[in-house]
């Protein structure tokens, strides 16, 4: 791979004006510099495609709803050679693509970069054991299931490999599809993770929904692809009833 490769950054955007400007403005403050910001709108009805027009390199607009869908759209119009999925609610540290594009650089076999997340409301003790508690669970997941932990908001991937293995398969309209992809990237390299490569993300879905419940949705989005059970649909998440919560009307 080329010693300073393209990096696309694809952020999906569903009716973020909130916060959008805060993750936007955060990227452009890496120190790696050679890199596309590619912000794909999912049918915002707010100010999120105002505020993209002001710090995207590529605005783009995905008519079916989904962030997968959006996710897809923004991976065939990358022109990077490495592709780092965003969300519009999380924070990156200065020299989070650097970091990146060092590991890939250093090992031509890995086809895939994730690492673990902290909360942006939280305090230095409580995102300690949240880290710890995602460390140790990656660990075991890839031992006991060969399942990586994969979180959209901190996922890096060669843009070669992806296209080799199909990219997302939004046809089998199953969740997880992170996951999913992870395995099958693995299939021709090393997916690897990186403890310190953190992620600030916001914890709103966790007080929303609560903790134990959120845990849970979790463990069984987690279990769904570990023990190939593939029962739980993309669209159980994004209901209609989400879609008005998040302002837009969800397709027919």
């Amino acid at each position: 791979m080329n010693k300073k490769p393209l990096v696309s950054i694809i952020v999906p955007v569903l009716n973020e004006e909130k916060i959008l400007e805060s993750t936007l403005k955060n990227i452009k403050k890496q120190t790696y510099k050679n890199y596309e910001l590619i912000v794909v709108d999912n049918g915002s009805t707010d100010k999120s495609v105002e505020i993209a027009k002001k710090f995207a390199d590529k605005l783009l607009f995905e008519e079916k709803k989904g962030s997968i869908n959006a996710m897809v759209k923004g991976f065939e119009n990358a022109e990077g050679d490495i592709l780092v999925t965003c969300d519009a609610d999380s924070l990156y540290p200065k020299n989070y693509l650097k970091k990146i594009v060092n590991t890939f650089c250093k090992n031509e076999n890995i086809v895939a970069i994730y690492g673990p997340f902290k909360f942006i409301e939280n305090g230095k003790i409580s995102n300690f054991f949240v880290w710890l508690g995602y460390v140790i669970s990656d660990f075991f997941s890839k031992i006991f299931t060969k399942t990586y932990i994969v979180g959209a908001a901190n996922f890096a991937i060669r843009k070669d490999v992806y296209k080799k293995v199909g990219g997302y398969d939004t046809k089998s309209n199953l969740a997880s599809q992170d996951f999913r992809l992870a395995k099958r990237l693995a299939k021709f390299g090393k997916v690897k993770f990186i403890p310190s490569l953190i992620v600030y993300t916001s914890n709103r879905r966790f007080k929303e929904q609560g903790t134990v419940f959120s845990l849970f949705h979790a463990f069984r989005l987690w279990a769904d692809v570990a023990f190939n059970i593939n029962k739980i649909k993309y669209d159980s998440y994004y209901t209609h009833k989400y879609y008005q919560k998040k302002g837009a009307a969800k397709e027919k």
